[in-house]
């Protein structure tokens, strides 16, 4: 991959970063038991606050995907499977820049074949 698309993805990946940044930031996740006696209410802030957790998680989990593909930059390992070492196709980056599998890999470890680092 050329420097120049290695800038561009490392923008790229910056900007999804501190957007990611700003969003779990802005997650508030408090709920005051005491504002809402009615049970039903309860029930809908506590589902809502349920569902905020999981997003977040998901957003913390991609936001350490970043960071490491931001680490393959530095460390000229951008675009190779960290399991087979084969070069990731060009449109899965340009599409998932922080992949870490090729799609032979990926779909080993969606099926459970492949154990995550």
């Amino acid at each position: 991959m050329s420097k120049s698309n290695l800038k561009e993805v490392k923008e790229k990946l910056l900007a999804e970063r501190d957007l990611l940044i700003e969003k779990l930031k802005g997650n508030d996740l408090s709920i005051d038991d005491a504002e809402t006696p009615d049970p039903v209410d309860l029930a809908v802030r506590n589902y809502s606050k349920n569902v905020m957790l999981a997003v977040s998680e998901n957003e913390s989990k991609q936001l350490t995907l970043i960071d490491e593909a931001l680490l393959r930059i530095e460390d000229d390992e951008y675009g190779t499977c960290q399991n087979c070492e084969k070069d990731i196709n060009p449109k899965r980056l340009a599409a998932i820049p922080w992949a870490r599998y090729c799609l032979d890999c990926q779909e080993l470890l969606e099926k459970g074949l492949l154990d995550e680092d």
